[in-house]
């Protein structure tokens, strides 16, 4: 078991959360169809950059598994600290969340108003509802903006992964969090293959089994970190979904492999805590969050004022191309100051008492 403070930032996380969401931004103005001509003028290799982007996504899941094993792996769940868990979530993700779905109705209202020939947009209190508890898949609303699915499955993924600690009766004092949690989890795992191999029954829409391999891959790629021991059933469930990614040209659940391994070996090279630690790029990570969440009305919005007044041309395509990024950027750094900042401050006020003397916590484990 490495000796690891769980408080102490892995900037190494954070890069990676400013590379998949700066991913996500360059996909979107790719598939929006906002830079055609430009695109085919551009490199094959950062084509492919940007018509891969959307493999952020993978990134930000395989990053929750790490990140939320590495907050709860000293703690023993019960229902005081389900509850704790819970709250310090929800004020962590809501209240960006929410300033995010008023700004897309915001933004097409007004542009049903000002584009000619652009269908009214209209929104039903049913439908924002479901978007603010995070259900608008499972009860089959039109979403707000189409980023919003995947925070659907972060939510699932943290509360099914807290529940299995729950019933599994985790005792962080002992190797594994104990065989009854260890059993739990290497069960969990194995159900979880079924989608990647193609082999799991279709779900109604909304419902997190089909992705839950790639929040288990992180949550597998921190407890080998962690302890050695468990690398050799990390190591053969990264290898059965990527060998049948690989087979079946899944890149989803590719992305999801790689990132995983990519964590573990960087975990075991102790860097972590160093790695990949660039001023402009912690800052991305630090507004990757609202980045994601904001990024599409924003370059939507860039381009079609941008095209109205200027028409559309390579040299412009171009030029609002590199307007809407830092729109995109300026955007999510206000939203981030004033709204994320503070939630995040607010969420760390929620302590979490550990279960778990920190002289036992961090003495070494060998395999």
């Amino acid at each position: 078991m490495v000796d690891v403070a769980p408080n102490n930032r892995l900037v190494f996380i954070d890069a990676l959360r400013g590379v998949a969401a700066m991913g996500v931004v360059l996909f979107h103005a790719e598939e929006g169809h906002h830079i055609p001509e430009l695109l085919v003028l551009l490199p094959y290799w950062f084509q492919s950059v940007i018509e891969h982007g959307n493999l952020g996504v993978p990134i930000f899941f395989v990053l929750s598994g790490f990140v939320i094993a590495h907050s709860l792996y000293g703690q023993r769940m019960n229902g005081n600290l389900f509850g704790r868990f819970t709250l310090r979530r929800s004020l962590r993700l809501d209240p960006p969340y929410w300033v995010a779905i008023a700004i897309s109705i915001g933004f097409a209202t007004l542009a049903s108003t000002v584009v000619s020939n652009r269908p009214s947009e209209t929104f039903t209190l049913g439908q924002v509802v479901a978007h603010l508890f995070y259900l608008q898949d499972i009860l089959r609303y039109r979403e707000i903006d189409t980023v919003f699915w995947t925070l659907c499955f972060e939510v699932q993924f943290y509360l099914v992964y807290a529940i299995l600690l729950a019933v599994g009766r985790n005792d962080p004092g002992s190797r594994f969090q104990g065989r009854r949690t260890a059993a739990l989890l290497l069960v969990a795992g194995m159900v979880s293959l079924l989608w990647p191999l193609r082999l799991g029954p279709e779900l109604p829409a909304g419902l997190f089994p089909p992705l839950w391999h790639a929040f288990l891959l992180g949550v597998g790629a921190y407890w080998s970190w962690r302890d050695r021991g468990a690398l050799p059933f990390f190591a053969a469930y990264a290898l059965i979904i990527g060998t049948s990614a690989i087979i079946q040209g899944d890149q989803f659940s590719l992305a999801c492999t790689i990132t995983a391994a990519t964590l573990y070996v960087v975990g075991v090279a102790d860097r972590l805590h160093t790695a990949l630690n660039w001023r402009w790029l912690q800052f991305l990570g630090a507004i990757s969050y609202s980045l994601y969440l904001i990024h599409n009305p924003i370059t939507g919005a860039s381009f079609r004022v941008g095209y109205m007044l200027t028409g559309r041309s390579i040299f412009w395509e171009a030029f609002w191309w590199s307007v809407s990024i830092a729109a995109c950027i300026a955007v999510a750094g206000a939203l981030w100051w004033a709204i994320e900042r503070p939630s995040t401050r607010l969420a760390r006020k929620i302590r979490f008492s550990s279960s778990l003397d920190k002289s036992r916590q961090l003495v070494p484990t060998t395999p």
